[in-house]
């Protein structure tokens, strides 16, 4: 759900072992500054981007240890790279994992319909929650990288985009009825929020699991997402804002009335990083990662 990536995928983005990630961690101090409620490491940019010029460094031939002291002392890099990687090169910064850069490659040349057909095998035989976190969520954020380093490639990261959106969205429901009396899960994004494909990627994952939910999409409209709580009494609500803002607030606020004057209880999340930027907070807490998100929202 969030911009926080788990160690497993911060690996493969960096092209480095995660039993390095843990060491490097511990012995230096260059590991996630957040955790999420349930005590999981989760990788912000900004941690990432530390990591990368770690890898940088060393990759140049200075002791791991060395490294690190210069990264923690020093003011942050403003646009690291992975090691090897050329800027501008016709790559994207995704690590050495196969899977990973063989949809950089379809992307890079804008085959969409490869792009999306390896996508959605990662979908099949892992699942929403591995395909998000472990192969979407890099690619989305090597694409990023590509375009700090080049300010080109925004075609890319469109297209990119659209087919793991076009992807998600075919994740079929198991065959079996939804569990009887399970009531909706209702996403929504702040009312100025238009990157919504974590949303899309929770609404699958609870898709794939039969769960019933209501996606309201991007930008959702304050009164829109209060009128949704009072119409249907869900049994949870997700807000989600990248960007964070006023409007965030409010929609979270609407939202809390509308929960509260429900005649059967509704739980009400956040989840993104926009909420990182704000005071406000929901009753029900902050989901941090998609795996969290539907650990959280599973009633099994």
């Amino acid at each position: 759900m969030s911009d926080a990536l788990t160690p497993g995928a911060t690996a493969r983005l960096l092209g480095v072992a995660p039993s390095t990630l843990r060491s490097w961690d511990h012995r230096y101090g260059i590991g996630p500054r957040e955790r999420s409620p349930g005590g999981h490491r989760h990788y912000t940019p900004r941690d990432v981007a530390r990591l990368r010029e770690l890898c940088r460094l060393v990759g140049e031939g200075l002791p791991p240890a060395v490294a690190a002291e210069r990264v923690l002392s020093g003011p942050g890099p403003a646009a690291p790279r992975v090691p090897g990687q050329r800027p501008g090169g016709e790559t994207l910064p995704v690590g050495g994992a196969p899977a990973l850069q063989g949809v950089a490659r379809a992307a890079m040349r804008l085959d969409a319909d490869l792009v999306e057909q390896l996508v959605g095998r990662a979908l099949r035989t892992e699942g929403v929650v591995a395909a998000w976190e472990d192969l979407a969520m890099p690619l989305l954020y090597g694409m990023g990288r590509k375009w700090e380093d080049t300010r080109r490639y925004v075609e890319v990261e469109h297209l990119l985009s659209w087919c793991v959106s076009s992807a998600l969205r075919r994740v079929p429901a198991p065959g079996v009825p939804s569990p009887s009396g399970v009531r909706p899960v209702v996403l929504a994004c702040g009312p100025e929020e238009m990157h919504s494909l974590p949303v899309e990627a929770l609404a699958a994952a609870l898709r794939e699991r039969g769960l019933p939910h209501l996606v309201l999409g991007g930008c959702t409209p304050v009164d829109a997402t209060e009128r949704t709580v009072r119409r249907t009494a869900p049994r949870a609500v997700v807000l989600w804002s990248h960007v964070g803002g006023a409007g965030d607030v409010a929609a979270l606020r609407a939202a809390a009335g509308a929960a509260a004057d429900s005649p059967q209880a509704v739980a009400v999340y956040t989840a993104g990083a926009g909420w990182r930027s704000l005071s406000e907070r929901a009753g029900g807490g902050h989901l941090g990662s998609l795996s969290e998100a539907v650990r959280t929202l599973d009633p099994g």
